[in-house]
């Protein structure tokens, strides 16, 4: 309830009628002392409407035929012959009896005394709250309070919510009945033991609304538990409106279970697969599995490519009339993304008798497009709207997923893709990939407050000094990121860049810091034109107060860097290396067919080092030179190891030899190391993820913060992802301190510096020399040498530097961030 006025308030009177009530008998002369002291309009368990009066004087008053009004001066309510309210007395009238009114959302509470006209006090308001009061009582301001009829007020306290884990979750809604039944909610106990839910709060997207759950309900493991949203009896709770939601509260209305939201009435809508899928239309199926709403069609939904295969993501649908053909003109394609809109076919498309057509769901052939997730939907409807086919999933498939037998058989994962063509139906063998166990610490934690981002977050990397920053690819935000203890981070400041003429909407999805401080950042696309391929690198310089320059874009298709690409898989990630790195370890540059070491001179100005970037579509690695003028020069490609089919997210170890590469959920986040070996970039290992990092995050970003003094250091690394799992999108796995080392070098009472030469610690620094180097197997330090080659020394040179540099006292901390 929002208060518009919470006074006495003083009626304005002729003259003439003012004089006649100051020479009236003085029947009511302790009228000023009756207040209205507390009101409620919206009872959370269906308690009826009541207006609170309270007695503020020191004598007996007579509010025998008091007249009790609404907003609406035609809805009256007489108060019953012989009450009376002794000082500091309470009356509640209850408005919402035969004779009298409900109180609304936008409405007002009025006492009059008996002869209709004199106002004796009012409170109105323009929302629902459930009561409100004064406090404090009887004289202070009408304030949201506990509902406490006939006695003192209570405020009441704002309820903070945070979201909690539960196999409990929302898997069907029915908000519009065609046959006029309740609307409902079906819950889905998806874990492997039983859940009390005695108590729990169901509410629409009204704060207010509650109806809880039975005592003693327990759903067990795999059962459903459906619950009408409005009391037949009581009628308390609420009805489901077209454009509302349905949530899912603990007990003390602390904890956000789960809950789903729409725009518009569908029936029902429900999970697809149970309990773990995205939401589509279903037919009503209460308290037991789901399925896909459809009309009776020729044509279906028969295969999709969620994952892009050099034509974007893609679907396929078929026309399994063998005799006629099928006129689909303004059929519409949607996937689970509510907000997106339809992919609307043209006039005159059509599906000849046994054929397919294939629609490319990324690309720039239609008004609308939209990219398919790892857990997605796609739902087609014809030009009246029904629904005629649809296929949730939950993961992206390493082929595709189509009907077999081709048109008529479930969805299953094919041996290929086969775009408008009879799906490969023949077993897909699932290729043998070994992972080594994840090196560094394992225990993955949350590193933001739940509910800090929503989805898209996506690039993440340290900056020389230790700090974090990360990208959002919506809107291309970036972020630097404050470190407030061992593992948790807040959003010290952020930054919305543009392409460099202040146009555009950036797809940002990958960042990295370069050693003059500028941000550069892989975009696919400007999202303003979202069906557009855009594969484009862009240099931002961050100013004070949010502002931002763009100085200079680089499209790598257009600069024939890069071949064609779909609209969304395009750059994924970029990672900056040193020119020094890149000498130092004999980088070659392959760029005229010839294999030479990379010359920086060569290039005049180009930001002092070299870039790797992924591409999606291509699933290659490229490392780049970019010039001021707009040049790109490709130096060399390679590929990571076959457990990271795609690269999300590179990280490199500045003045080491390790280039890391991340996959996201389509490999269980599993990464690839990297190293330059003879100058050409080389996989050396595949790695697991932490075992604590569960297998469908959609991690998209990779930050490992490497201790510069002490090689044998395991380090903190964070991960970024584009979904906001458990309200979550940047986790940690905190490493060990990063000091200095300080024992006493040679002269003053020497000791040897870890890692050196016959230390045997295992943990020598990754260093190795460039063209005709070899390696050792790795360390301590993750094991980030090289793995191919002869051996060869352990950086004895670094090492030495480093002793020096440790007995002149040099060494300086760096910040861990």
């Amino acid at each position: 309830m929002r208060r518009r006025r919470s006074a006495m308030l003083a009626a304005a009177l002729p003259a003439a009628l003012a004089a006649t009530l100051l020479t009236a008998p003085a029947a009511h002369a302790a009228d000023a002392d009756i207040v209205i002291n507390e009101v409620q309009s919206n009872s959370a368990t269906g308690a009826p409407d009541f207006i609170e009066l309270l007695n503020v004087g020191t004598t007996l008053v007579d509010i025998s035929g008091w007249l009790l009004k609404d907003s609406d001066d035609t809805r009256t309510l007489r108060v019953p012959t012989g009450t009376t309210l002794g000082p500091g007395g309470f009356a509640v009238l209850e408005t919402d009896v035969a004779g009298g009114f409900g109180l609304g959302a936008d409405d007002a509470a009025r006492i009059y005394a008996p002869d209709g006209v004199t106002l004796v006090d009012a409170v109105s308001w323009t929302d629902h709250a459930f009561t409100e009061g004064r406090l404090p009582d009887g004289t202070g301001e009408v304030v949201d309070t506990q509902p406490t009829p006939g006695a003192p007020n209570v405020a009441r306290e704002p309820v903070v919510v945070e979201p909690v884990e539960s196999p409990v979750v929302v898997n069907e809604v029915q908000s519009d009945d065609a046959a006029g039944g309740p609307d409902w909610v079906e819950l889905l106990n998806t874990g492997a033991a039983p859940v009390d839910v005695s108590g729990w709060i169901l509410r629409d997207d009204d704060d207010l609304s509650a109806l809880p759950i039975a005592s003693g309900t327990v759903l067990a493991p795999g059962a459903f538990l459906v619950v009408e949203t409005r009391d037949a009896v009581t009628g308390a709770g609420f009805g489901l409106g077209k454009a509302d939601e349905i949530r899912i509260f603990t007990a003390d209305g602390t904890g956000l279970v789960d809950g789903y939201a729409w725009t518009e009435h569908a029936t029902t809508e429900g999970r697809l697969p149970d309990g773990s899928g995205v939401f589509v239309d279903t037919a009503p199926t209460r308290g037991a599995a789901n399925a896909v709403r459809a009309v009776a069609s020729p044509v279906v939904l028969n295969e999709v490519e969620s994952n892009g295969d050099g034509r974007g993501d893609w679907i396929e649908l078929a026309n399994t009339d063998t005799v006629r053909t099928v006129d689909v003109s303004g059929w519409t394609v949607v996937d689970g993304d509510p907000t997106h809109e339809p992919i609307v076919l043209p006039e005159g498309t059509t599906i000849e008798s046994g054929g397919y057509l294939g629609i490319i769901t990324d690309g720039d052939a239609y008004d609308s497009s939209f990219g398919l997730g790892g857990e997605e939907a796609v739902t087609v409807r014809d030009a009246s709207g029904a629904v005629v086919d649809a296929y949730a999933w939950t993961a992206h498939a390493t082929t595709t997923y189509g009907r077999c037998p081709d048109m008529t058989g479930a969805f299953s994962l094919t041996a290929a893709g086969s775009f408008e063509l009879v799906n490969a139906c023949e077993t897909a063998e699932e290729p043998e990939v070994e992972t080594e166990p994840w090196p560094f610490a394992d225990e993955v934690v949350p590193a933001v407050a739940p509910g800090r981002w929503g989805d898209d977050m996506s690039g993440l990397d340290y900056a020389a000094d230790g700090t974090l920053f990360a990208v959002n690819n919506d809107n291309a935000e970036i972020f630097e990121l404050e470190q407030t203890d061992a593992t948790q981070f807040a959003i010290a400041q952020s930054w919305v860049p543009s392409y460099p003429d202040g146009t555009g909407t950036p797809d940002a999805e990958g960042l990295t810091v370069a050693g003059d401080g500028a941000i550069f950042l892989s975009t696919e696309r400007d999202n303003a034109a979202k069906g557009v391929s855009r594969p484009s690198v862009l240099r931002v310089e961050l100013g004070a107060d949010g502002a931002t320059t763009t100085t200079h874009e680089w499209n790598l298709t257009t600069a024939g860097a890069l071949p064609e690409l779909g609209a969304n898989v395009g750059i994924e990630a970029i990672e900056w290396i040193s020119d020094a790195d890149a000498t130092r370890l004999g980088v070659l540059d392959r760029s005229t067919g010839s294999a030479l070491p990379y010359d920086p001179a060569a290039f005049g100005d180009h930001f002092d080092g070299v870039f790797a970037i992924s591409v999606e579509q291509t699933g290659l690695l490229y490392v780049v030179v970019l010039q001021p003028s707009g040049e790109v020069t490709v130096l060399q490609t390679a590929s990571p190891g076959p457990a990271v089919e795609v690269t999300m997210a590179l990280d490199w170890r500045a003045g080491g030899n390790a280039l890391w590469a991340l996959c996201d959920d389509l490999c269980n986040s599993a990464s690839s190391e990297l190293a330059f070996v003879d100058g050409q970039l080389t996989a050396q290992r595949d790695v697991a993820a932490p075992s604590t990092m569960p297998a469908g995050y959609t991690n998209e970003g990779l930050a490992i913060d490497w201790c510069e003094l002490d090689p044998t250091a395991v380090p903190t690394v964070a991960w970024i992802s584009d979904s906001a799992h458990e309200g979550v999108s940047l986790r940690v796995a905190a490493g060990g301190a990063c000091a200095v080392d300080e024992t006493p070098g040679p002269g003053d009472g020497g000791g040897e510096v870890p890692g050196g030469p016959g230390d045997g610690s295992g943990g020598g620094d990754p260093v190795t020399p460039g063209a005709g180097s070899g390696s050792t197997d790795p360390g301590a330090s993750g094991g980030s040498l090289p793995r191919t080659g002869a051996e060869a020394p352990m950086g004895a040179l670094l090492a030495a530097a480093l002793l020096l540099l440790a007995g002149l006292g040099l060494l300086v901390a760096r910040r861990r961030a």
